[in-house]
């Protein structure tokens, strides 16, 4: 596998910050060429089948439907096959080993992440992998009244890590589509299931921190967990959609369960 394509090339472990929740966020995440290449043959809706018929409305395509397209660039299957892989899970080892050793100690604190094997979900249906991986194209449709396309939340509790790889097109107008980072007010901090319906939790529990806005070749990645709230802020409305690509990374068994209704949630 060839690095030279990891959107985490350019990080190292310092860049990481461990609270409220360990993430990085990493600005020129890849090289320019390379991003450019990406941005130029982002692949068509047509391509992916994919139709724009409600509005700020989340659409996915996986690594698994691109890999056999001939309608989508070899570079964006090369770059979907890679985050992937084994080699990209060694990757979040790397930069993001000590800190989820530090959040979830019984399950990786004696050496477990380095002896895991990845293999490509949907692809490998092999029982001896460890954890499995996705790298999805992804986006919002265009935004025909104001809305948020995911408020407050916290992703599913098989997810060991998420990734957002910002693709922000330079025509694109709209006002909105940024990522929230918040934390649990002190009042609410000591049951912080409680504070859950499915995965959502109300805003008034909740303080934002920082704000992280969407933009060109931007790297948002962390580890998962209770702690680990974020939402996207409101869109307003625009012909335009709102694209990136979602790294994920499934464990079983979760590392958590949610009460009431839940469902697989990226935001």
């Amino acid at each position: 596998m060839n690095r030279s394509l990891s959107v985490l090339q350019r990080a190292e472990r310092g860049n990481v910050r461990l609270l409220p929740y360990p993430i990085l966020v990493l600005d020129n995440a890849l090289p320019d060429p390379l991003y450019s290449e990406l941005d130029k043959s982002f692949p068509s809706m047509v391509a992916m089948g994919i139709f724009d018929r409600k509005s700020n409305h989340r659409w996915n395509f996986s690594y698994s439907k691109v890999r056999r397209n001939p309608f989508i660039a070899r570079v964006w299957r090369d770059f979907l096959a890679y985050h992937s892989s084994q080699a990209f899970f060694d990757d979040i080892v790397d930069v993001f080993g000590d800190a989820i050793k530090a959040v979830y100690p019984s399950r990786f604190g004696n050496g477990e992440l380095r002896t895991m094997n990845a293999g490509a979900r949907n692809v490998d249906a092999d029982d001896s992998k460890d954890i499995f991986m996705d790298a999805i194209i992804a986006g919002n449709t265009p935004v025909t009244v104001a809305s948020s396309v995911r408020k407050t939340h916290v992703d599913s509790g098989d997810k060991l890590f998420s990734g957002l790889f910002y693709m922000r097109h330079d025509a694109y107008d709209a006002e909105g589509g940024d990522l929230t980072i918040s934390r649990f007010k002190p009042e609410f901090s000591a049951d912080k299931v409680a504070n859950f319906k499915g995965h959502y939790v109300d805003e008034e529990r909740i303080d934002v921190i920082e704000t992280v806005s969407y933009a060109r070749n931007r790297l948002i990645l962390f580890i998962n967990s209770l702690d680990a709230l974020h939402g996207v802020t409101v869109r307003q409305p625009t012909r335009h959609r709102r694209r990136f690509v979602n790294f994920i990374g499934e464990i079983d068994p979760p590392l958590y369960t949610l009460p009431g209704k839940t469902e697989k949630l990226a935001t």
